[in-house]
């Protein structure tokens, strides 16, 4: 009885690292989208860009829908919106405490980058997009740290995947 109650704390202290350290990436991810976003709108107008090199633009533009502006056209998208972004947070939240190691941190980036984008929605009813990356004139969609994260965090997991396949 008094090993089990020994390996059981110990399970808990590694559970309480980890979830610090998860909460360490969490919260410095959302405050750099935070803080990028902030600096965007003090420093460059609606819709005037800031030119940084040949193929980076930074230009404040007011996202009203998903992804690339998609169904920005929908009257009370913003609503809807919002209620699948916090259905998906409350999965994520799922999959953070019961995927392996390698997960956890991918699901933790995307969390922090539909969380960003949340805030955004809920406090100005539209997400704040800033980064237009392009090659001459061919400009790929406008987008913020927060999509780079959830990009980024959905890249991870499909790598991961992969490993577990082969």
């Amino acid at each position: 009885m008094v090993k089990l109650v020994y390996l059981f704390n110990i399970f808990l202290k590694i559970i309480k690292k980890k979830i610090k350290i998860l909460n360490i990436y969490f919260l410095l991810l959302i405050l750099i989208d935070f803080f990028s976003k902030n600096l965007i709108i003090k420093k460059i107008k609606l819709y005037k860009f800031y030119y940084i090199c040949s193929y980076l633009n930074f230009i404040y533009l007011r996202n009203y829908g998903i992804i690339f502006g998609f169904l920005k056209n929908f009257k009370n998208i913003n609503y809807f919106l919002i209620t699948i972004n916090i259905i998906i947070l409350i999965i994520l939240m799922i999959l953070i405490f019961i995927k392996k190691n390698c997960n956890q941190l991918s699901y933790t980036i995307i969390f922090s980058g539909i969380l960003s984008n949340l805030i955004n929605r809920i406090k100005y009813g539209f997400v704040i997009d800033f980064i237009d990356i392009h090659i001459l004139n061919h400009h790929f969609p406008i987008f913020n740290i927060a999509d780079i994260l959830i990009f980024i965090g959905i890249i991870l997991i499909i790598k991961d995947n992969f490993k577990i396949l082969k």
